[in-house]
């Protein structure tokens, strides 16, 4: 795993136009922006994390690969397949509890 500060973390991001994203997620989950994008393995910022690569993973405008989510954080490919694996079993785990309140 490569060490890449937060800071240059934040930096690429904005370089391909992803921060304010990351900002939306960052403010709703109530998260710092440099653990975000840095190495904190807290459990909410964990799961902000692997919310953005979903997000950036599904990006309406470009398909960003594992590999260029990977280097945007720098992590490896396998790390961010782990977290976009775990976002979506945390998403299911919350989805039929919220369609039970909407009916």
């Amino acid at each position: 795993m490569s060490s890449k500060p937060a800071s240059a973390v934040i930096q690429d991001l904005q370089a391909h136009n992803l921060f304010e994203l990351v900002e939306r997620v960052r403010a709703r989950r109530g998260v710092c922006l440099t653990e975000l994008c840095g190495r904190t393995r807290s459990q909410n910022v964990v799961a902000a994390r692997h919310e953005v690569w979903w997000l950036i993973r599904n990006h309406p405008e470009r398909r960003y690969s594992l590999q260029e989510i990977a280097h945007l954080f720098g992590n490896n490919h396998a790390t961010v397949w782990s977290g976009l694996q775990a976002h979506q079993r945390r998403q299911l785990a919350i989805a039929p509890s919220t369609r039970e309140s909407k009916g």
